[in-house]
């Protein structure tokens, strides 16, 4: 299942939220990023490198949206919660599993896209939509344009260089 899993950012991922929008793509970069060290052939010291990168950022992303969560008072934050943690949990076997037998289990990729796809495309989605019509606001929600604006109001990564 390696190599026919392409993991690349689409703009169909954003589901609203910029915050949660940046955030889901620096994670989508590190996937990509895994992702070309494996077909690269970078050693295994470099895979579970990474893959402890990914987790940290995952972890820290997590708690951002759970943060929100309970900003808004979004009423199924313990289910996402949970979601989070067997996520983290997944990939903390994972990392375990090709640090001890040094090989690369075949569905990593695969189980990482399939994370991005189900988790924002249906979970974060509910967040997002329920943030936007919520009376309560995320902390802190008018100074995301001065830190976020670059960006996530732009149409391609070209604009918010040039930006």
């Amino acid at each position: 299942m390696g190599d026919e899993v392409y993991i690349h950012w689409e703009k169909s991922y954003e589901i609203g939220n910029p915050l949660i929008d940046v955030e889901h793509r620096l994670l989508m970069m590190l996937f990509r990023k895994l992702d070309i060290a494996i077909k690269t052939g970078e050693s295994g010291v470099t895979v579970v490198r990474i893959l402890n990168e990914i987790k940290k950022f995952a972890d820290f992303h997590f708690a951002s949206e759970e943060n929100l969560m309970h900003e808004v008072a979004y009423p199924d934050v313990v289910h996402h919660e949970v979601l989070h943690s067997r996520l983290l949990a997944q990939l903390e076997v994972t990392i375990g599993r090709i640090s001890k037998k040094r090989e690369l289990p075949d569905d990593l990729l695969f189980f990482l896209n399939k994370w991005v796809l189900e988790h924002i495309a249906r979970e974060d989605q509910k967040i997002a939509n329920f943030v936007q019509n919520s009376p309560k606001r995320p902390v802190a929600e008018l100074i995301y344009p001065e830190y976020l604006g670059p960006l996530v109001f732009t149409d391609s990564p070209e604009e918010a260089d040039n930006g």
